[in-house]
């Protein structure tokens, strides 16, 4: 079972009030490098950002809030890559 622990609210409650958010500055929010958002995205379906006309990724709050939560299932939980991917569809479940 996921549960989302005092460490997840507070990363949570450390994303800034914005409407999109470059691969940068997710990167550091969340605390990996850019190279590792990209390899999320094509593990999780959840993970699509939108891109810009520059052909930049754009993430939205709920993207950002799907990494955080990406992030304690694969390195505070030890959950392997699929079994984080299986977490998630149940949580998208309930």
């Amino acid at each position: 079972p996921v549960e989302v622990d005092r460490d997840l609210e507070a990363d949570l409650a450390k994303i800034p009030d914005k409407l999109a958010f470059k691969i940068g500055e997710v990167a550091d929010l969340v605390g990996v490098k850019a190279y590792v958002l990209r390899y999320w995205e094509t593990e999780f379906e959840v993970l699509k950002p939108k891109k810009s006309r520059h052909n930049q990724r754009m993430y939205e709050r709920r993207d950002v809030e799907n990494l955080l939560l990406i992030k304690k299932l694969l390195y505070r939980d030890r959950f392997s890559i699929e079994g984080a991917r299986s977490a998630l569809k149940k949580l998208k479940k309930d």
